[in-house]
């Protein structure tokens, strides 16, 4: 292994982007204190992702202002009108309420994606909003079944769990969590205990992701104390591998989000996992092939200081090469550009990313579509929204749409692989991750300075769609659909 030491100067910086706050200037009013959730998803389906926010502010009076409490504005969703955003969730009878999480998933599979949010009260469930044609929301959380009452906050992550086209949801909460398999008919079935996810722990979070490549999606819990992970049976039950698959972490930890990415191109998905408080700071565990994890922390430098909030694999400077981010509740952010060879080195304060502290969501998505990804920034300390200026590298983001028959519309858990000579580099469509967040759905790509790549879907159903030299001349966004296998550029 190569060392390097954690100095922006390495980091080979003469074609960097760099990040600058334009929420003011994009139309993103002040939402509020305390930020808690970001999430994007195009809620009305014209091609430019939406933003949903909340913040968890229980002061009776803004410190900043004399607004009483029950007048300010607790949850937003702005509207994107081709890079300028207006707030529009009281047109659309959204709630104003305070909420952890926020994941959009089209769970009825009417084209439209819908909003779960996770409350920031203790005890309540997740709320399910259904979106009716674009236009406005109905609370349809009773009628569909998602009414089991946790100990804590509820962290709703969507997932389909069984290949069967119908997404289901995870509710992750400390003593008690749930998992509802979608029946298909808008309705959901909880069977924790059935599916053998029945034991209770303080779970902070939930990661999707399928860890062994057999189409699958598994489950990792991210805990206070022992973490743990669980295999898809591929029968409607899971295993529980967490002792042999090394991601257990240690009992004096309490672990604050996950992420999974594949770092170094060898087709597995590895694991990063951020620690606060006690812990001996955050780990990266490399996915061995096997069913098994090396934590490979120290070598990579990628351990940060024990203070975690939150983390994402993104390609920042679309040079082909997954990076890493994550947040601190005292200490800044880091970025870790990714060098190959398991080097990473952090740069955020040189791309202008370290602030602001306290970040509980790091929602990223191209926002403006100019091919670079952006990211907002939603903490307790603090909000921005950072516009990515982008270098001379080529990207392509894919809009995946599942039939709704035989995947999810979402495509929620289909993995696509973008070939380029750069190498072979693989993503998952998410249904959310991290502490608070969701990314756009669409899979971006950096590809360097290559002008065509091949593409290659394998959706939940096991239908598989390629394309090869694809060009990325003229447009680098296209729509693909599951049954006809066509690609749309956009």
């Amino acid at each position: 292994m190569v060392v390097v030491c954690l100095n922006h100067s390495n980091a080979q910086n003469d074609d960097l982007p760099k990040f600058s706050n334009v929420q003011t200037e994009a139309g993103i009013s002040f939402v509020g204190l305390a930020g808690q959730s970001a999430t994007w998803g195009d809620y009305n389906l014209d091609g430019w992702p939406d933003i949903f926010l909340s913040n968890s502010d229980r002061n009776t009076r803004h410190k900043s202002r004399s607004i009483d409490r029950h007048q300010v504005q607790k949850s937003f969703l702005f509207l994107n009108e081709e890079g300028r955003f207006k707030e529009v969730s009281r047109y659309l009878d959204l709630p104003n309420s305070r909420y952890k999480t926020a994941t959009w998933s089209d769970y009825d599979n009417d084209g439209f994606p819908d909003l779960a949010l996770g409350t920031i009260r203790a005890g309540m469930p997740i709320k399910l909003y259904k979106n009716i044609d674009g236009i406005f929301f109905i609370d349809v959380s009773e009628d569909a079944g998602i009414t089991k009452e946790g100990s804590t906050v509820a962290h709703g992550i969507w997932a389909d769990y069984d290949n069967d086209g119908n997404v289901d949801l995870f509710q992750a909460s400390e003593g008690v969590s749930f998992l509802y398999r979608n029946n298909g008919d808008g309705t959901f079935e909880e069977i924790s205990e059935r599916a053998g996810l029945g034991e209770r722990f303080n779970s902070r979070s939930a990661l999707w992701f399928d860890s062994n490549n057999d189409g699958y999606q598994d489950l990792f819990l991210i805990n206070s104390g022992l973490n743990k992970m669980y295999i898809n049976n591929r029968d409607g039950t899971f295993l529980d591998i967490t002792d042999r698959s090394g991601l257990e972490g240690h009992q004096s930890w309490n672990s604050s989000s996950a992420c999974s990415g594949d770092y170094n191109g060898d087709g597995y998905f590895d694991v990063y996992v951020t620690n606060i408080g006690r812990a001996r700071g955050n780990a990266l565990y490399r996915n061995n092939g096997d069913g098994t994890f090396t934590n490979i922390t120290w070598e990579t430098n990628t351990g940060d200081v024990g203070d975690g909030r939150t983390c994402a694999w993104i390609d920042f400077d679309a040079d082909g090469k997954i990076d890493l981010f994550s947040t601190n509740h005292l200490q800044p952010n880091r970025l870790y550009r990714n060098m190959g060879k398991d080097v990473f080195v952090d740069v955020a304060p040189l791309v202008g990313i370290d602030s602001p502290i306290d970040v509980f969501a790091a929602s990223w998505g191209d926002y403006n579509r100019d091919g670079f990804l952006d990211v907002f920034l939603n903490g307790h300390l603090g909000t921005a929204l950072m516009k990515n200026s982008g270098n001379s590298n080529n990207s392509v983001t894919l809009n995946l749409i599942g039939s709704g028959l035989l995947s999810n519309s979402s495509a929620i858990g289909a993995r696509v692989e973008v070939i380029s000579t750069e190498g072979i580099q693989v993503r998952e469509v998410s249904g959310g991750r991290g502490c608070c967040e969701q990314d756009m759905l669409p899979v971006y790509f950096g590809v360097g300075k290559d002008d065509t790549v091949d593409v290659n879907i394998k959706w939940p159903s096991g239908r598989t769609c390629s394309f090869k030299d694809l060009s990325l001349e003229k447009v680098n966004r296209f729509t693909i659909h599951e049954i006809k296998c066509d690609i749309i550029p956009l």
